[in-house]
């Protein structure tokens, strides 16, 4: 978006992380690739014959970035939502996209879809024995679809502090761990200084993978 009106280091106070989604990219049965380098050696040797689609920012960035750093020519079929791009995607009329854990796992288990790497720059432990867009080549690749919890700017530090210390225990506890784990989300907390930093990175990041990917804030 070019007007966003609200500043994200300014307006919130941050309390702690909640934990992170982890992508995986994956594909259509019929696209003869059963790693990230075949699929790239394939989309070289078919240009514009492959097409990947989104159905949120990440996957856009996430498309956009892969496409940029292989040098592929590659179709962009975006969507509002997950559930039709995935009917798009088990029907084969698009070739791939980075989605989310939990709406992708069912269907790569019943193999009509294949995985082939997540996006984070470490193994998910939801999926460790899929490697990462980083182990598979596609050096430096690192999206981390993450949630956080935020309050007002201003919030009173001990409150800030009181709300970091129950939300903690919450998080990290292991019946939470385990129902947000079925949902395909990593959960585990921070110290407000940590997310902190954690915000500036990621914009940073973030602000790089677009750019360098040429999409244009609309």
């Amino acid at each position: 978006m070019k007007n966003v009106p609200y500043d994200v280091t300014k307006d919130f106070t941050a309390i702690t992380r909640m934990g992170s989604y982890t992508l995986m990219l994956v594909v259509h049965p019929s696209v003869p690739a059963t790693s990230v380098k075949e699929l790239i050696e394939h989309a070289k040797a078919n240009p514009g014959k492959l097409s990947y689609a989104s159905a949120n920012t990440s996957g856009v960035v996430a498309g956009a970035t892969l496409a940029h750093w292989a040098e592929l020519d590659l179709l962009h079929v975006p969507y509002k939502s997950s559930p039709p791009a995935i009917q798009d995607l088990l029907a084969g009329r698009v070739s791939m996209m980075f989605n989310d854990f939990t709406t992708s796992l069912p269907h790569v288990q019943a193999k009509t879809m294949r995985p082939l790497a997540v996006t984070r720059i470490k193994r998910s432990s939801l999926f460790p024995e899929l490697p990462t867009m980083d182990e598979a080549g596609v050096t430096g690749f690192d999206m981390d679809s993450w949630a956080g919890i935020f309050a007002p700017a201003k919030t009173p530090q001990p409150i800030v502090t009181q709300l970091n210390s129950e939300l903690r225990k919450i998080i990290d506890s292991t019946e939470v761990k385990a129902k947000l784990r079925n949902a395909g989300f990593e959960a585990f907390s921070s110290s407000p200084t940590e997310i902190e930093e954690f915000v500036k990175v990621q914009l940073g990041k973030w602000g790089k993978m677009i750019k360098d990917a040429g999409i244009q804030p609309e």
